[in-house]
């Protein structure tokens, strides 16, 4: 061999130049190439900066190497074609380079036809989808984003995903999620969520890493009956980020934030308070005494709580110059006092009172509050391994301001890859996540809403005793115990994929096994807090004797799956593929929970454990377990002809062990296609059309949503029952509930039409869909006659559906060095209740939930008003046509009108609001409401922005809702419904007077049954709750390389952000538009400040 190898240079160099290149002279150029090809260059994008980690490998072998810090590479033996790519870029091929100094520039790849989209159990190119499914990029979503729920992130980022929460508090959002809106009355229509292959739920994402996420899809038509059962609702799929192919980096994250307040609720201050309570009790004054003129309605007014405190002033210089004694602030005299800004120190009984206008519980109880995010982040691949090892920190506190109020989390993440051989290759997925949220046990109750006259702490720096002894809410978040909340999720997989090539081209086989582990702990302490006046005389105390409480929950889930896949293409146009597996998951649920008070637990005294309590009367001990099982056969079909037509089946029998023997299995499947227009041969001629397709899903998905994982079983009760002649109790035993053999699944059937469509060299593209939905077998609970003796199951007798449409629209482009992007998404779904046995049908005042056919699951029915009474006349008129019956001996049947009288708050009188009898039957009763609106949300929109310019980049998004009604309730819906509270200062200055005719308010009463006549399922309570709000806006700022490569940095950013910056709404009671319909949630929503750097080794 050796002297062969010998032979052939000499050959080489014995070949003349003038003699044709013959076999043997190849055979040379070829060695020397083997030997002496060696290609050397450098690496940059459009701007001319060098891309670092770019692969450099000869075309079809295993010979790469990837750009170093400079963007340079040296590859030796580089015989034949070069290939260079970079993730987000257009991959280049060199053919048969020589030599050094090559400069290669890349270009980025805009084609999102490209890109490849996760769908169930696999991966399509998102140019070859069928159905329904958007898929974003976690970057888009979560980057420079300091908001601590994950799932609060999506809002307005995707089409179809409507995504709601209640509170900016952290842990404490109360996000939910619905695809296409409701499809059923059980359950609250949340569709099912895949992580890594893995059930999870919205607790468990709040609980990921955003920076883990490489990216989610969301499949919203009937392509999610691959996962049949629980994929009613849809289907969400957060798939993490793994190692690349390139030269390990080593990344850091770092987010510092300040939260501060947005939209507070609209709170009276102690001035606006004392003016709208003497507007109150001088209007009630006036009807109770009769009297027309201002003194004598004046000596009438009812001075309420200023009666029953109060008393002779401390103050020796304040002395009353009628008797030469301290000066005695009671009644109307301590009202002007504090109505004056008057400090008084007073003496009631044993008391000290201190009463001070000045104070402000809402300044006292919420400030400014910090928190921050931390990241590292170590991946990189090679042709055999690859791996991601993410680790991740972040600490969110809300801005309470008397004890900590917040979360923190915990997350590491390895995700890897492993090619064993040539047709062996495995992947492993190990994540464990950790939250805490800790908040004060006795939170602000009611005290947070009194009208503050006192100081918030007494003189030495005590929690004051206001006048019911134990509603100031600063001692019980001081002292009062805490609670806290542990979130633990382990989750582990293993997957194995054999390709069968040398069998048969594009088969192979796929085995999956997972675990998860979900552990919920909490623990509730509450202690005794004890109050003081104000000079330190133990007064009220709140929550004695002290309790505690705790309570453990584990889930664990086990999952086997494995698929059979096979891929090929035939004749270069016939793309054909096909999928057959079989999962089985199993659930199981333990829980253990105690309680026991009498302990000795006093403010401040740190015991926090369950033995040190002496027992009583609540102790308690409780628990139980669980557990369900799912068994799938899974089957996917796709044919694609020349990328121009193709046609999707998706088949999965399940069988549930919620459900009895003979109804245990259902078949769920879907049929999709498209044709792509553009791809025809007449449409060539259209330079401007880049891609145009049609879409067509059709198919049905199921649910067990509504029943308990043991409702197949009959349950008997056992109890005590007197019986006999000579009564006595005797151990008795009934049915308590009864199963059903003919239950069975929820059966949503759904089409999907959509149109995609790409223009203008891919820089305009866009999407619109339109769905029906119907639930044809939707569980419901019937009525029987009380003779059946038990409780009867739920029946598939119920309907329900919902129909809507989606739209995005994008556009991507550069000008000279400047690129930039825009884009927008609406949706809209509305949901209808078909069908209800033994449903009577007919709407109360107020929300409508679950039970009214042909309208939305949450429907609104309000009286209608015709403005406000002005004078006696009007009133009495209206009570002469709608209230008396004919010969005014009594009241007309039905009538709902507060009762006419002299001398009585609670009745119609010259301010009051007109109620329209809009079934124009002579009299208001209840018959006389109408349908407001759709308490759901409605027209959810996205708008993003953004551009990159020389380093500096700059990106803003909005989202909002355009139609939707609420109807407000609480304790601040009107004025006065509940005496003691502060009151909504969007009613000031708006309510009838003689002096204000045309007020948009009725006249203010401290009547509360007076003002629920005016305010309660009432049309001036309905909310128009459309709004639009500033989700996020960053500012960064990339260093140049250049700069940063000296010091062996890859990349390094630093940016400003804000979050929940600005709102418009249409809401006119000064709520955020966010809150739902409640008026008693005091915690203002937050925005966010912060500053941030990314930094890339």
């Amino acid at each position: 061999m050796k002297k062969q190898l010998l032979v052939l240079p000499m050959l080489c160099l014995a070949a003349s130049p003038s003699l044709q290149v013959s076999a043997a002279e190849t055979l040379c150029m070829s060695i020397q190439q083997q030997k002496g090809n060696t290609i050397q260059g450098i690496v940059v994008d459009q701007n001319g900066e060098p891309v670092i980690g770019a692969s450099v490998r000869v075309k079809g072998s295993k010979n790469g190497t990837v750009t170093d810090i400079d963007g340079k590479f040296t590859l030796t033996n580089a015989n034949g074609n070069v290939e260079i790519s970079y993730i987000g870029y257009k991959t280049q091929t060199l053919k048969n380079p020589k030599g050094g100094n090559l400069k290669i520039t890349l270009s980025e790849d805009n084609n999102a036809l490209q890109d490849v989209v996760v769908v169930g159990y696999g991966q399509q190119k998102k140019a070859s989808l069928t159905s329904a499914i958007t898929q974003i990029k976690g970057e888009e979503v979560f980057k420079d984003r300091s908001v601590s729920s994950t799932a609060v992130a999506l809002q307005g980022e995707i089409p179809g995903l409507t995504v709601t929460r209640t509170s900016t508090r952290p842990g404490a959002e109360g996000a939910a999620f619905k695809i296409r809106g409701d499809i059923s009355i059980n359950g609250n229509s949340s569709p099912l969520i895949i992580i890594d292959g893995v059930t999870g739920s919205i607790d468990e994402l709040n609980s990921m890493n955003g920076n883990d996420i490489e990216n989610i899809s969301v499949l919203k038509d009937a392509s999610a009956a691959i996962y049949g059962s629980r994929a009613a609702s849809g289907v969400i799929l957060v798939t993490t980020k793994r190692g690349k192919e390139g030269k390990a980096q080593i990344s850091y994250h770092g987010s510092f934030s300040r939260t501060i307040d947005g939209i507070q609720s609209p709170l009276t201050n102690t001035s606006e308070w004392l003016d709208m309570f003497y507007e109150a009790q001088y209007n009630d004054a006036k009807v109770n005494s009769g009297a027309t003129d201002p003194e004598t309605i004046h000596k009438n007014i009812n001075w309420w709580i200023f009666n029953s405190f109060g008393g002779p002033t401390l103050d020796e210089t304040d002395i009353d110059p009628e008797t030469g004694n301290p000066t005695v602030y009671k009644g109307e005299k301590l009202f002007n006092a504090l109505r004056a800004g008057k400090i008084l120190t007073l003496r009631n009984g044993n008391k000290i009172e201190r009463w001070d206008t000045n104070q402000n519980m809402m300044d006292a109880l919420y400030g400014q509050a910090n928190s921050q995010k931390h990241n590292v982040n170590i991946s990189g691949a090679d042709q055999r391994f690859g791996y991601n090892l993410s680790l991740g920190y972040e600490s969110a506190q809300s801005q309470l301001k008397p004890a900590y109020d917040g979360q923190r989390k915990w997350s590491a993440r390895l995700n890897s890859d492993y090619k064993a051989t040539e047709d062996l290759k495995f992947s492993t997925n190990i994540a464990y996540e950790k939250r805490h949220r800790q908040t004060p046990s006795q939170d602000l109750g009611q005290g947070w809403m009194d009208q503050w006259f006192w100081p918030i702490y007494n003189e030495n720096g005590d929690p004051y005793d206001t006048f019911s002894g134990s509603r100031n809410p600063i001692g019980g978040l001081l002292n009062g115990g805490t609670y806290h909340y542990y979130l633990t999720t382990l989750r582990g997989n293993v997957q194995g994929t054999y390709d069968f090539h040398k069998l048969l081209k594009g088969l192979t086989l796929t085995g999956n096994a997972a675990y998860k582990m979900v552990e919920e702990n909490s623990q509730h302490t509450y202690y005794k807090v004890q109050y003081y006046d104000w000079v330190g005389t133990p007064t009220g105390n709140k929550k004695s004797p002290g309790s505690m409480d705790q309570v453990n929950k584990r889930w664990e889930n086990m999952n086997l799956s494995a698929m059979l896949n096979y891929k090929n293409t035939f004749a270069n146009v016939h793309n054909v593929a096909a999928m057959l597996g079989m999962t089985a998951e199993q659930e199981t649920y333990k829980g253990l929970s105690a309680s026991r008070n009498k302990g000795p637990l006093f403010e401040g005294s740190g015991l926090e454990d369950l033995d040190m309590f002496q027992g009583g009367d609540n102790n308690g001990a409780g628990g139980g377990k669980n557990s369900w099982g799912l068994v799938s056969y899974i089957t996917r079909l796709n044919y694609d002809y020349d990328n121009r037509y193709a046609v999707e089946f998706l088949g999965r029998r399940d069988g549930s062990s919620k459900l009895a023997t003979n109804q245990r299995w259902k078949n769920f499947y879907s049929v999709s296609g498209y044709w792509r227009i553009s791809g025809e041969k007449w449409m060539k001629s259209l330079t401007w059309l880049n891609d145009l397709k049609l879409r067509y899903n059709y198919g049905k998905t199921g649910s067990v949503e509504g029943i308990g994982n043991y409702e197949r079983y009959a349950t008997l009760s056992t109890g005590s029952t007197i019986l006999g002649i000579n009564p006595s109790a005797h151990t008795t035993m009934w049915l308590g509930g009864m199963t059903s053999d003919q239950r069975s699944w929820e059966t949503i059937e759904s089409h999907n039409f959509g149109l995609d469509f790409t223009l203008l060299n891919n820089r305009l593209s866009g999407s619109f869909d339109y769905f029906i939905k119907n639930n044809t077998g939707m569980f419901i609970s019937v009525e029987y006659p009380q003779v059946l003796g038990a409780s009867a199951p739920k029946v598939n007798d119920g309907k329900f559906g919902a129909r809507g449409w989606e739209f995005a629209l994008n556009w991507r482009d550069k000008i000279g060095e400047v690129k930039y992007n825009v884009g927008f998404n609406l949706a809209d779904a509305r949901s209808e209740v078909k069908k209800l046995t033994n449903n009577e049908n007919v709407p109360n005042a107020g929300l409508n939930s679950n039970r009214l056919i042909g309208k939305p699951r949450n429907s609104i029915y309000v009286y209608k008003t015709d403005g406000l009474f002005q004078n006696q006349a009007e009133v009495d008129a209206y009570y002469d046509k709608y209230y008396w019956n004919a010969d005014h001996t009594g009241p007309k049947e039905g009538n709902i009108l507060p009762a006419p009288g002299k001398q009585k708050t609670n009745t119609l009188r010259p301010g009051a609001r007109k109620v329209v009898d809009l079934d124009g039957d002579g009299v208001i009763t209840r018959d006389d409401i109408y349908y407001a609106g759709d308490a759901g949300p409605r027209l959810s929109f996205g708008i993003k922005g953004g551009l990159e310019w020389k380093g500096i980049d700059f990106n803003m998004f909005f989202q909002g809702i355009g139609k939707q009604k609420i109807l407000r309730t609480g304790n601040m819906y009107a004025p006065w419904v509940v005496n003691y509270t502060r009151q909504n200062v969007s009613f000031m200055g708006k309510m009838w007077s003689e002096e204000n005719p045309n007020a948009e308010y009725a006249i203010a009463s401290r009547d509360a049954a007076f003002n629920r006549w005016n305010y309660q399922n009432k049309d001036v309570s309905v909310q128009n709750n459309k709004y639009i709000r500033l989700k996020s806006l960053v500012v960064g700022y990339t260093l140049p390389k250049a700069w940063t490569s000296k010091a062996g940095i890859n990349k390094l950013r630093v940016y400003f952000s804000g979050d929940d910056l600005w709102e418009w709404t249409k809401v006119k009671d000064g709520y955020d538009p966010e809150y739902g319909e409640a008026s008693n949630n005091t915690f203002p929503f937050s925005r966010q400040i912060t500053f941030g750097v990314d930094l890339t080794f």
